[in-house]
């Protein structure tokens, strides 16, 4: 029975630090991503015509270096 609860224990441990970090990871990364990515919603074409070319160009560059 010991045994028992100290590996139920063990494995609430592993649900915390684990499971439960990769979930927070995850969601922080979004707010992050998301708040970083709203400046460059500006409304103008222009500026995502040069923000994909920007993309393109890096990489271009990028995969001839490899």
């Amino acid at each position: 029975m010991i045994g028992c609860r100290r590996l139920a224990r063990q494995m609430l441990e592993i649900d915390y630090r684990v499971i439960d970090g990769a979930v927070n990871a995850a969601g922080l990364l979004t707010v992050v991503t998301g708040q970083g990515l709203k400046y460059f919603e500006n409304g103008r074409v222009q500026f995502y015509a040069l923000i994909v070319f920007a993309a393109v160009l890096g990489f271009v560059v990028v995969s001839s270096l490899g």
